[in-house]
C-alpha cells in the first residue's frame, strides 16, 4: 500500500516543513476531507430545514392571526376567580386588543354541566375548556367534546421538548395523549399543621395521623366528591394502604368541609391544627393580610407526591366557534410568555415549562421524588375507588 509523510508547514519563527512521524495513508487523508466535506453538507442543510420550518410557521402564524383578527372573539371557559382571569387573559388582550375574550370563571362541577347541557342543545358557544382535568375527562371527552391539540399549535417553541418537564408530550392527561393538555407544573403539600399548637418535628410521618392524640384536630377537603381532599385521599393510599386510609378516615373524628376558605381559617386560627388537602392560594391570601405565617407543611419522603395541574389544563372544544382566535390563543399560553403570565399571575402556580420564572419555589418540582400524575385519564377508576371507600367509611 502506497504511503506518505504528512508534512505540514511549519510557523514564521521555524521555517521549513515539519513531517508527523507515523505515516498516513493517502486513503485515509481523502476520507478525512470527504468526512469533513459530508459533515458541513449535513450542518448546512440543518441549517437550512430550520430556517425554512420557523419562516413557515412564521408565515403560518401571521396568517391564522390575521384570520383571528377578523373573528374578533373568543370564549373561554375556565377556572373560577379573578386572579386566575388575570393570569389567562389580561397579558393576551394587551397583546391581541382586536380579539375579544369572553371569559366565564367557574370550578369543573358547574362549568362541565353547564356546557354539557348547551352542547346537547345544539349550543356550541365555547371555543376553549380551562380546568381541572378530572370532570371533563370524566363528562366530556366520553361525548366527543375535544379535538386533538397538536395540529392548533404552529411555534416550534411551544414543541421543543427541552423547554418542557418531561418533554412536550409528558402534558397530555388523556390515554390516547392528544386530547387535554395539562402546562401546569405544580406539586402539592398533603398536610399542613399550624405550629402554634403542632410543634416542629412532632408529626415527623403521616402515618402518625393515626396517633389517637389528633383525634378531633384535623380538618381535610370532603374526598367524597372531586378535588384536593380527593386527591390526599389517593395518595394516602398509594403510600401506606387503603386499611390505612380507612383507619385514618373512619377513627379519627375528622372534620370534612367543602369550603376551602373556611379550611384553611380554621388551621390558621388554631381550631383544628391539621389541615389535609389546605388550598395554598387561600392560605395565600391570609399571608397577604399578615397573618397565618404559622401555618406550614408537613413533608413526609415516604409519600408518593404528585404533580397536580389545578386549573392549568386544556381541552380544544370541537365545532368552536372561532377556530382561528383559539389557535392563536393556544400558541400565546403554551409559548414562553403566556406560561409566564400564568406562572407569576395565577397566585403561586408554577408552570411544566423550564424557561419562566417559579410561581412559588416551594412547590416546585424537585429532583430524584417520585411524582404521579393522579389527575390524568388512566388514574379515574382509582379515585372513583376512593371516593366510593371514603363515603363508605367515614362516619354519618
Amino acid at each position: 500500500m502506497n504511503q506518505t509523510m504528512l508534512c505540514l508547514p511549519r510557523t514564521t519563527e521555524r521555517p521549513g516543513w515539519e513531517c508527523e512521524d507515523e505515516p498516513r495513508t493517502i486513503s485515509a487523508v481523502v476520507r478525512g476531507l470527504h468526512f469533513l466535506k459530508s459533515l458541513a453538507l449535513a450542518l448546512s442543510l440543518t441549517l437550512f430545514f430550520v430556517t425554512a420550518v420557523r419562516a413557515q410557521a412564521q408565515k403560518e402564524w401571521e396568517r391564522i392571526l390575521a384570520a383571528a383578527e377578523k373573528e374578533g372573539q373568543l370564549a373561554i371557559a375556565g377556572p373560577p376567580g379573578d386572579t386566575y382571569r388575570t393570569a389567562l387573559i389580561e397579558l393576551f388582550q394587551k397583546k391581541f386588543p382586536k380579539i375579544k375574550v369572553e371569559y366565564n370563571g367557574a370550578s369543573g362541577r358547574d362549568q362541565v354541566p353547564r356546557v354539557m347541557r348547551e352542547r346537547q342543545s345544539g349550543i356550541y358557544h365555547w371555543d376553549l375548556y380551562i380546568g381541572g382535568p378530572t370532570s371533563p375527562l370524566g363528562a366530556l371527552k366520553p361525548t366527543g367534546a375535544f379535538d386533538p391539540l397538536h395540529p392548533e399549535v404552529i411555534l416550534p417553541e411551544v414543541l421543543d421538548d427541552s423547554k418542557w418537564y418531561g418533554g412536550f408530550a409528558g402534558g397530555f392527561m388523556d390515554l390516547e395523549e392528544k386530547l387535554y393538555y395539562a402546562f401546569d407544573g405544580t406539586v402539592s403539600d398533603v398536610v399542613y399543621v399550624n405550629t402554634d399548637v403542632v410543634s416542629p418535628g412532632e408529626l415527623k410521618s403521616f402515618k402518625e395521623l393515626l396517633n389517637p392524640k389528633w383525634a378531633g384536630k384535623i380538618v381535610w377537603e370532603d374526598p367524597r366528591q372531586e378535588g384536593s381532599g380527593l386527591n390526599s385521599g389517593l395518595l394516602f393510599s398509594l403510600s401506606y394502604g387503603e386499611e390505612f386510609l380507612k383507619k385514618l378516615l373512619r377513627d379519627q373524628k375528622i372534620v370534612f368541609t367543602r369550603d376551602r376558605r373556611q379550611l384553611t381559617e380554621w388551621v390558621v386560627r388554631g381550631r383544628y391544627p391539621i389541615g389535609v388537602s389546605l388550598p395554598s392560594d387561600q392560605l395565600k391570601i391570609f399571608h397577604e393580610k399578615g397573618i397565618g405565617k404559622n401555618v406550614k407543611p408537613v413533608e413526609d419522603p415516604t409519600l408518593v407526591n404528585s404533580i397536580i395541574p389545578g386549573f392549568g389544563a386544556l381541552g380544544v372544544l370541537n365545532r368552536r366557534p372561532h377556530p382561528a382566535a383559539a389557535k392563536v390563543y393556544i400558541n400565546w399560553l403554551l409559548s414562553k410568555e403566556g406560561q409566564t403570565s400564568w406562572a407569576t399571575q395565577s397566585g403561586g402556580r408554577n408552570s411544566r415549562r423550564l424557561d419562566v420564572p417559579l410561581g412559588d419555589p416551594e412547590f416546585a418540582i424537585k429532583p430524584n421524588q417520585r411524582y404521579v400524575q393522579t389527575q390524568a385519564e388512566k388514574m379515574i377508576p382509582q379515585r372513583q375507588a376512593i371516593i366510593k371507600l371514603s363515603k363508605e367509611t367515614i362516619p354519618q
